[in-house]
């Protein structure tokens, strides 16, 4: 067994590269296309989109990892099966489920690099990105202040708002935590408006309880002045988004959030979601496998195609739930881990199916139904030529 999964994994390495690489190239010139526009306008040089490039290629390559797993398990097993191995696997007696194991060790080193890249490098790098993009491609300073972000103000201070009108100059949905040495204070405000140069809360609320947790103040008001030592909008603009945060952030900022009775939501399904992909390998693996050998591809350009169709839908479910999540539509961790529990239940299924009746009943249904949508195909396209030959003539 520790030859065959040898030999599998080196049958491997290539193209997993492949997977991978291709992803990244077809990421990296969808980033361009998106931003053509503006590149052209603004006159950036080839320098700075080569920067802005590599300043995405952490974040790329996480996500191109579950795409060079599956490629790699399409194609090393179509190989097999072309070359007949397979067949040869099972006449001395290796059952198709033991395909799965070296897959699943390469799901498993590649998943620890997942995680490791989606919670150390890609926040340091998507800040660089984010610098890159706002400095040479926008030509403008980037965004004083930033949605959804707690900021720090002080030891003592901390500031959150929610949406940020810049043609206004107002701020939505505000909270401001005190922590004083004997009492600490929640205030709130519908909006924060400057005048002159002051920042004002209007229509809000204040509570202020002691050490022990106890309220000694819950007071409303329609307006008064926010007493900050710095401007709120330089203060603001060190805030960070979930995505630049590192796991360990990702968590403070959850239980600050929840000390002060915002919603975490989008935090939360950030730091689910790092660990929901860093399993996505090993849920590829075990759908992927199985799929390959009911379906028993020959042809390196089925690979392509279903290598295409699962990421598109593993990836593009993952996308909308997370949204969902972000906005409380639904539950916040349970959104960023439904797309591996429902491919996971669809894999272990078609897995259990392996080297029972059942498959080999589903192969062959699959090789007839293939059989007839040619012969259908072939005599749709005969008739069509037909016609047009009588139109000719």
């Amino acid at each position: 067994m520790k030859v065959l999964t040898k030999y599998i994994l080196k049958l491997s390495l290539g193209p997993f590269l492949m997977g991978i690489g291709a992803f990244i190239v077809f990421a990296s010139v969808e980033l361009l296309y998106q931003l053509s526009d503006i590149i052209v306008r603004h006159r950036v040089g080839i320098l700075k989109l080569f920067e802005l490039i590599y300043y995405n290629l952490p974040y790329f390559a996480s996500l191109g990892i579950p795409v060079g797993i599956l490629f790699s398990i399409f194609w090393v097993l179509s190989q097999l099966y072309s070359s007949k191995e397979i067949t040869a696997f099972l006449v001395h007696g290796i059952p198709s489920r033991k395909l799965v194991y070296p897959f699943l060790i390469l799901s498993i080193i590649f998943g620890a690099v997942s995680f490791y890249l989606n919670d150390q490098i890609v926040p340091k790098f998507n800040q660089k990105a984010m610098e890159t993009i706002s400095k040479y491609v926008y030509k403008k300073p980037e965004v004083t202040i930033k949605e959804n972000v707690l900021t720090k103000i002080d030891e003592s201070q901390y500031f959150f708002v929610k949406r940020y009108d810049q043609q206004q100059g107002i701020l939505y949905d505000v909270v401001l935590f005190q922590n004083m040495q004997s009492e600490e204070r929640i205030i709130t405000a519908k909006k924060v408006e400057k005048e002159e140069n002051s920042w004002y809360l209007i229509n809000g609320k204040m509570y202020v309880t002691d050490r022990d947790g106890f309220m000694k103040l819950d007071l409303s008001f329609s307006k008064i002045k926010l007493d900050l030592k710095d401007d709120l909008e330089s203060l603001m603009r060190v805030g960070k988004s979930p995505r630049d945060m590192t796991g360990e952030e990702l968590i403070q900022k959850i239980k600050t959030f929840k000390k002060l009775g915002v919603d975490p939501s989008p935090w939360i399904v950030e730091l689910h979601g790092r660990y929901a992909n860093s399993v996505g390998p090993f849920i590829i693996v075990i759908l992927g496998v199985p799929l390959s050998l009911l379906f028993g591809l020959k042809s390196k350009s089925w690979s392509v195609i279903f290598t295409f169709v699962i990421v598109v839908l593993y990836q593009g479910s993952g996308a909308w739930l997370s949204a969902m999540g972000k906005e409380n539509l639904i539950n916040p961790v349970l959104a960023a881990w439904y797309p591996d529990l429902l491919f996971a239940i669809v894999g272990f299924i078609l897995f259990a199916m392996l080297d029972t009746p059942v498959a080999y009943r589903i192969r062959e249904l699959i090789a007839k139904f293939l059989v007839i949508f040619l012969f259908f195909y072939r005599f749709k396209f005969i008739l069509e030529r037909f016609d047009i030959g009588c139109i000719k003539y």
